[in-house]
């Protein structure tokens, strides 16, 4: 059994015991996943400006309109907000486009799956 023999000492265990939880959380500069699968995956196909969609239950998803691609969450896939999205792409990607459709999913409270950067592929290395 251990005696605390001085309000110091346990000062002085509490501030040690305190820092390393604290520190526990350092360490991985890349974000934690918020999921191990989305619920919708959304392909970027930037030589036909189009967006592929599929659920992760799909083996194959539709291809639609960049523009339409929250309507069509909402409305065909009945994804509420807060659901949980993927990003691939199919080179040459428009970088503007990607970034429009990002803005607009992050405002209707999808969010994005995490824990990876999405390299937008413009052309040759």
């Amino acid at each position: 059994m251990m005696r605390i023999k001085s309000p110091e000492r346990w000062q002085a265990s509490f501030v040690a015991g305190t820092m390393l939880v604290l520190l526990g959380g350092c360490g991985s500069a890349t974000p934690p996943r918020i999921a191990e699968k989305p619920d919708v995956t959304i392909t970027f196909d930037g030589q036909h400006h189009a967006c592929g969609v599929a659920l992760s239950t799909e083996a194959q998803g539709s291809t639609i309109p960049c523009g339409e691609l929250i309507p069509f969450l909402r409305d065909e896939l009945r994804l509420k907000s807060g659901a949980i999205y993927d990003v691939r792409t199919i080179p040459v990607v428009y970088e503007p486009e990607m970034a429009r459709v990002g803005a607009a999913l992050k405002e209707a409270g999808y969010r994005f799956i995490g824990g990876r950067k999405v390299k937008f592929i413009t052309g040759p290395s």
